[in-house]
């Protein structure tokens, strides 16, 4: 490739790029009301991408890949470590590798490291003694028909350095040398058997095969030595044959692999093909196409390279893919049987004069990674390297320059009321009393914050190592929430029990959940009738065989609207007719997610309504801080007269000067309830309204401040709630808002 525009090193710091996809979520930061999701479905939303690498022109970039591993920060607080790689030598099969490594400490958001050429890449796993194990897709050698010597590397320091070994990969069958240089690939995914024992993704060709199979390895000494375990995809009578394999366990303990497939007798791709396994990778079911559905309706992808699966902790299945384009969709029950809203991440291809070309520009290889609960990475290139980008192609999507990126993707499922734990733990207002103190130099994510990360790895756990002492995990929380909901991840692919406890006062305990035995895989979650709670207890029944107790992870949902199982970016699930309202994670207080009002318009105004039953009686309580310039916040309770729907019952503001003000729709004029300066800017609030159909009572930060009278006579309803920017003309209002919970008294 010899792109000569021009084109710099760049490693971000920062969100560097532009907008390739938009995403097909609710986003208001235009100027056309939009409505949220459904605050009781599931939903993908993509953040812009950003480039991470570009080197100078011909400087070859592509084939980007991401793991993530969990470790604490400089405050001893949960987060991951992100590890990206790329390729820089021409894609050929038998190339030796030339890669690029750069790490994250901080979920993927900045990679300050700078960049490693002399540690290579491959595929990666955490291992339970602390040290990473890193195996590359080619072999350094073939050492007999039956053996190769893999190139494998270790890292004990969350790889920054890594220290190469020699690994031996064995197979009763015979390599075919005609088919495969170097006997096979390892490909690409390396985790635990439930048994203990590492297993590996790879493919080959053996004497007797027609093509490719993919299978897996399996090692009973942490990696050092590998076997053939079992055929994932064998080559068919028809004339498939499969090689990169993506798989993972599903939340029933299945495993789920999605295999790349060819049709013998050419080397055009066909499409994506699955297998699962039952019996933890001894046997598989035979392959059959992929269900894929897509977001916007039309027809799924009928080919695809590199299937990267991954089980997100809150028990939604993700799959990567790409070719044409870089594409993501989800199984939302977590088993991988099919697969939907599939949509595109990333698009960067030439004018299409052949038909050929429509695979050129991205490779479509790639991968994600899991950085919190509800989010992935996602990461790729805008090049193949050496044919995705020829000097004959023009035209491009984007350009044809050498780059990889990264993009946040949030996936979420029901619920809207999730509490941020950790985030109220990190600003000593959420605290933890508990038995499972055990830890580990090796595993610092194994502490009683593992129960609390947002992570489901094994060690990110709370963990009891004495059998004599109940397992049990008390947290008193900030507030006296009405619980809805609890999730739980108990052993790790072990069987195991809780039981979930509820107090107002720390001395009367109610049980809300009763577990049962189940064997965790990811977050599964329990209904709550609504019980109020200021302190929550787990105690964990483990019959492990060696006395330890595991809390892999918990959540708890209550009727407040915390955003923080919402995308961000995206207009807050449940609102509706929303301009210029997002949900955002910076500029945030002890909740990582808030609502974020912001009116850049002078023609229109920043607003988002919440629509609900008709009611006699509404509370309407909020956070709310002004950080922008001195502008008014309305905040209104919406309701109904005998001939209108969706009035405001009461109309109400901060003023600009920091007062609490009435809106009189008969006497058209504000009325102040509190003077100015009662509610300073750059600070948060609370405020609460306490509606009837004949007055209102407002509180702020616990205090009650006045009372008001209907904006609008003959109230007969009350539907809702409105947050508003302080009128038309005005603009630059900004404002968040964090913990909103509407209830109807009896």
């Amino acid at each position: 490739m010899k792109r000569t525009r021009t084109a710099m090193a760049v490693l971000s710091v920062a969100a560097l790029g532009v907008i390739a996809i938009p995403s097909p979520q609710a986003s208001s930061s235009g100027e056309n009301p939009t409505d949220g999701g459904d605050p009781d479905g599931y939903a993908i939303a993509q953040q812009p991408y950003s480039a991470v690498y570009e080197g100078a022109p011909g400087v070859i970039a592509g084939n980007a890949f991401v793991e993530t591993f969990d470790t604490i920060d400089r405050n001893n607080l949960p987060t991951k470590h992100v590890l990206m790689t790329w390729q820089e030598n021409e894609d050929i099969a038998t190339v030796d590798n030339l890669a690029a490594m750069i790490h994250s400490d901080d979920r993927g958001y900045t990679f300050p490291s700078g960049i490693d050429r002399n540690s290579g890449s491959g595929f990666y796993t955490k291992l339970r003694d602390g040290a990473i194990l890193m195996v590359e897709f080619i072999p350094a050698k073939v050492i007999d028909s039956h053996t190769v010597e893999l190139v494998s590397r270790r890292s004990t320091d969350n790889g920054k350095t890594w220290k190469r070994e020699a690994a031996m990969f064995t197979t009763d069958q015979t390599f075919n040398p005609a088919r495969f240089d170097r006997g096979m690939r390892a490909h690409r995914d390396i985790f635990y058997a439930l048994d203990g024992s590492l297993l590996m993704g790879y493919y080959t060709a053996y004497q007797q095969d027609s093509g490719h199979r993919a299978e897996i390895a399996r090692s009973i000494d942490n990696g050092k030595t590998w076997k053939r375990y079992a055929t994932v995809g064998p080559p068919t009578s028809d004339g498939y044959q499969y090689n990169e394999t993506g798989i993972a366990r599903a939340v029933n303990g299945d495993l789920v692999a999605v295999m790349r497939t060819y049709k013998l007798g050419g080397l055009a791709l066909t499409e994506l093909r699955t297998a699962r396994s039952t019996d933890d990778g001894k046997t598989w079911s035979t392959p059959v196409p992929a269900k894929i559905t897509t977001a916007s309706g039309e027809p799924a992808p009928t080919t695809g390279v590199m299937p990267t699966l991954r089980m997100l902790p809150n028990g939604i299945m993700t799959m990567t893919w790409g070719r044409p384009d870089n594409w993501i969709a989800i199984s939302p029950d977590g088993l991988g049987n099919s697969w939907e809203k599939a949509q595109v991440t990333y698009r960067n291809y030439p004018r299409v004069v052949s038909s050929f070309q429509r695979s050129h520009g991205s490779s479509g290889n790639g991968a994600h990674a899991v950085v919190a609960a509800n989010r992935v990475l996602q990461v790729g290139d805008n090049c193949a390297p050496s044919w995705g980008c020829p000097e004959t192609d023009s035209g491009f999507h984007t350009d044809g320059e050498y780059r990889v990126w990264k993009k946040f993707i949030d996936i979420v499922g029901p619920g809207t009321g999730k509490i941020d734990l950790l985030g109220k733990y990190a600003k000593k207002k959420v605290t933890i009393d508990t038995t499972m103190t055990s830890t580990n130099p090796k595993l610092p994510e194994m502490s009683p914050l593992g129960a609390i990360d947002g992570s489901t790895e094994w060690a990110s756990s709370a963990v009891r190592k004495d059998r004599e002492v109940p397992a049990t995990y008390t947290l008193t929380l900030d507030r006296t929430y009405t619980l809805t909901r609890a999730g739980l991840s108990l052993h790790p692919g072990q069987p195991s029990a809780a039981k979930v406890e509820a107090s107002v006062d720390g001395t009367t305990w109610t049980t809300v959940v009763d577990t049962g035995q189940i064997t965790s895989h990811a977050l599964e979650y329990f209904d709550i009738d609504k019980v109020r709670a200021k302190q929550v207890r787990v105690t964990v029944n483990d019959p492990s065989s060696n006395g330890a107790a595991f809390l892999n992870e918990v959540e708890l949902y209550s009727t407040v609207d915390s955003f923080e199982n919402d995308p961000v970016n995206q207009v807050p699930r449940g609102y509706t007719d929303a301009v210029g309202v997002t949900v955002t994670d910076f500029d945030v207080d002890d909740s990582r997610h808030v609502m974020r009002l912001a009116d850049a318009w002078s023609d229109r105004i920043a607003q988002a309504t919440r629509v609900s039953a008709a009611a006699p009686k509404q509370t309407l309580e909020f956070r709310v801080n002004s950080i922008g310039y001195a502008r008014s916040f309305g905040f209104t309770t919406r309701g109904d007269t005998a001939s209108a729907h969706g009035l405001p019952a009461y109309q109400m503001n901060v003023g600009s000067d920091g007062s609490i003000g009435w809106y009189d729709g008969t006497a058209k004029k504000w009325n102040k309830l509190t003077p100015a300066g009662t509610v300073p800017q750059k600070e948060w609030h609370t405020i609460r309204v306490e509606a009837t159909l004949t007055g209102a009572e407002v509180f702020l930060d616990g205090a009650p401040v006045g009372s008001a009278p209907p904006t609008t006579p003959g109230i007969t309803a009350l539907t809702g709630h409105q947050f508003a920017s302080s009128g038309t003309a005005s603009f630059y209002d900004h404002f968040l808002i964090d913990d909103v919970e509407q209830t109807n008294p009896a």
